[in-house]
């Protein structure tokens, strides 16, 4: 596939995926371009038309980064607070498992 076809293709799909939040499908499409990124520099050298696409894929690949970044960090706050509220959630859980009379269920 000629490089331009192969960094619209790329920048597509990264595109798509960090639209959807489909962390399995960025996590494919990251290794797949530090694959396949230097094989099509080592073509040679970029003419103007494969350059602006590969500035394209750069800022998509940025704002995809960008999207992994803030949920990390969601993540990493809601797995604090569960962390926080531990002993909480173990004891509801506890308590849950018994019937109305207090016996357990």
């Amino acid at each position: 596939m000629p490089r331009r076809g192969a960094l619209q293709q790329l920048s597509q799909q990264l595109a798509a995926a960090s639209a959807q939040s489909d962390w399995g499908a960025l996590e494919k499409l990251s290794v797949l371009l530090a694959k396949n990124l230097p094989l099509l520099a080592a073509r040679g050298a970029w003419n103007e038309s494969e350059r602006t696409e590969l500035l394209q894929l750069r800022k998509i690949h940025a704002q995809a980064v960008k999207i992994c970044s803030v949920e990390k960090e969601r993540l990493g706050h809601h797995l604090g607070a569960a962390q926080t509220n531990k002993e909480g959630w173990v004891a509801y859980a506890a308590f849950g498992e018994l019937d109305q009379d207090g016996n357990q269920a």
